[in-house]
């Protein structure tokens, strides 16, 4: 892993360097997503002050990528989440491949996959692996800092943990700098 990353660093060092027509853009992003699940105590027609839906997820992320002619983007991203349910915080390091399904300046509407390692903070679980599929959408905004909103599917797969992985879907907010 380490000496793919060390590859893809100095492959797009070197092409973006040499090269004289600017056909992409370096991003940064920033992302806060946030999980929900059906609340258990939640009764249809019982007036006790119950969410039907309550948090379940926090996931904080950041990354770096390349934009490659307002249609093709791949990013490095890291992260912190925490799973309320089960206590404990992994750090997601994975990345991105987007396809821009339809854009008009800085507004994009995308798919993306993530795929990757999670790494664990809790001695009760192994390190497992990394899986994303969602939508998204980056809003113009007339200047650098662009909102974005997301829909995601996550799959991490977790040795020992109760079915082997961890399966949630995800709204976010977050920031796209070019």
């Amino acid at each position: 892993m380490k000496k793919f990353i060390v590859f893809y660093c100095t492959l797009f060092t070197v092409l973006t360097s040499f090269s004289q027509q600017k056909n992409g853009l370096t991003f940064f992003e920033t992302n806060a997503n946030l999980t929900f699940k059906i609340n258990e105590n939640f009764e249809f027609g019982n007036t006790n002050d119950e969410q039907f839906f309550v948090p379940s997820e926090i996931l904080l992320r950041f990354g770096i990528g390349y934009e490659y002619k307002k249609k093709i983007a791949i990013s490095f991203n890291t992260g912190f989440d925490y799973h309320f349910d089960y206590f404990i915080g992994t750090i997601p390091t994975y990345f991105t491949f987007q396809y821009n399904l339809w854009t008009k300046g800085n507004d994009a509407f995308y798919m993306l996959y993530n795929t990757g390692r999670l790494w664990r903070l809790a001695e009760r679980f192994s390190d497992g692996n990394y899986r994303g599929f969602g939508i998204g959408w980056r809003f113009e905004s007339g200047s650098t800092l662009n909102p974005t909103f997301k829909i995601i599917y996550h799959q991490k797969k977790i040795k020992n943990f109760e079915n082997g992985s961890y399966d949630n879907i995800s709204l976010g907010i977050g920031f796209t700098i070019f």
